[in-house]
C-alpha cells in the first residue's frame, strides 16, 4: 500500500544531514536491540493502544490513552505513527510514538506521545525511537520538532536537554487539566514545551554535570525533610539552579501531597525566573535545572 506525502515538494533537507541522521538512528537502534517501523493496520493500532495503556497504567482508572481508531486516522492522514519492535522477537512491540504536523505547515512536527514498556526503559529504545522520528521528518523536509513533557520527571528532562539538545519554549500550567491515567491522576498536568532543531547533530556525550553546576545559586532545593525550599536570587547571581526530585514517580506513590508541593514549587520558581529574563540552559543528571541571565 502506498501513502501520499502531504508535504511533498515543499522543501528538501541536505542529503548529508539526512545521511548523518540515518547513521545516528541505525547506531541507536542496534544498541537498543530494536527496529522502528511506521504502522498502519487496525491490528497494529490495537496493539499500540494497549501498549500505551500499559505504560500509563490506565487499568487503575479505566481511562484510555489513545483509541485505536485515532491511531488509524492519524496514520491514514499522513502523520507520524510508529512502533518499536525487538530484534530478538520481531513481532514483540516494545514502544510507540505518535506525532502530527504543526504550524507553520512544512516545517514542524509536534510529537504528541511516546511510550516504552517498563521492562525496556533504560536500554536506549526511547532514544532510537526519537532518532527514527527525526529521520522521518527530515525526509519530508521538516526541520523542527516540538513536544511537551512533565518537567518534574528528571530522567526525561536530562534526556531532552543533555542528549538531544532541546531548548525550552514555554512553561504550560496545568496544560491538559485533570488527567485520569494511573501516572498523572490527582496531579496538576504542568508541562514544558520544548523545541528540537532536527538538522543539527545530537550530542555525542552530555556535558560534565559538576563543571556546569559549579557556582550556581540554589534557587530551589530540598530542605532537610525533603520539602521544596525556594530562595530569593541575589542580584549579583549570574547562574541559578533548580533541584527537583530524582524520581518524582516513586515519590507520587509514597507521598502524593509532597509530590504536589514540588509541582507548585517548580512552577513558581521557574516561571518567576523566566518572567525576569532568565534563560533555561539544561537539566543535569539527577534533576538539576540550570539557568543564566543574559
Amino acid at each position: 500500500m502506498s501513502y501520499m506525502n502531504p508535504l511533498e515538494g515543499l522543501r528538501t533537507v541536505d542529503s548529508e544531514i539526512i545521511a548523518l541522521a540515518e547513521d545516528e538512528y541505525a547506531a541507536a537502534a542496534e544498541t537498543a536491540g530494536i527496529e522502528v517501523r511506521t504502522i498502519h493496520t487496525p491490528a497494529e493500532a490495537a496493539e499500540a493502544s494497549l501498549l500505551l495503556d500499559e505504560v500509563w497504567s490506565v487499568d487503575e482508572t479505566g481511562a484510555n490513552v489513545f483509541e485505536p481508531s485515532l491511531i488509524i486516522a492519524f496514520a491514514h492522514a499522513g502523520n507520524y505513527v510508529s512502533a518499536a519492535y525487538s530484534l530478538d522477537e520481531p513481532d514483540d512491540m516494545v514502544g510507540v510514538t505518535i506525532g502530527f504536523f504543526g504550524q507553520p505547515l512544512g516545517t514542524l512536527m509536534h510529537s504528541h506521545i511516546a511510550g516504552v514498556r517498563h521492562q525496556n526503559i533504560g536500554r536506549g529504545a526511547g532514544s532510537a525511537m526519537k532518532l527514527h522520528q527525526r529521520l522521518w521528518c527530515l525526509n519530508l523536509g521538516l526541520t523542527e520538532m516540538t513536544w511537551t513533557f512533565d518537567p518534574l520527571v528528571a530522567r526525561n528532562a536530562y534526556f531532552n536537554f543533555q542528549r538531544l539538545g532541546v531548548r525550552m519554549v514555554e512553561y504550560l500550567e496545568d496544560f491538559y487539566g485533570q488527567m485520569r491515567d494511573g501516572v498523572n491522576s490527582g496531579q496538576a498536568s504542568d508541562r514544558m514545551l520544548v523545541s528540537w532543531q532536527l538538522n543539527q547533530p545530537t550530542r555525542t556525550s552530555p556535558s560534565a554535570d559538576s563543571s556546569l553546576a559549579a557556582g550556581a545559586f540554589e534557587c530551589l532545593r530540598a530542605d532537610g525533610h525533603g520539602e521544596p525550599l525556594i530562595c530569593e536570587v541575589p542580584k549579583e547571581a549570574t547562574t541559578v539552579s533548580l533541584d527537583i526530585p530524582s524520581d518524582i514517580e516513586t515519590l507520587r506513590g509514597q507521598d502524593a501531597a509532597l509530590a504536589g508541593r514540588w509541582r507548585f514549587a517548580l512552577r513558581d520558581a521557574l516561571t518567576a525566573l523566566i518572567a525576569d529574563g532568565w534563560v533555561l540552559d539544561t537539566c543535569l543528571k539527577g534533576g538539576t535545572y540550570l539557568l543564566h541571565h543574559p
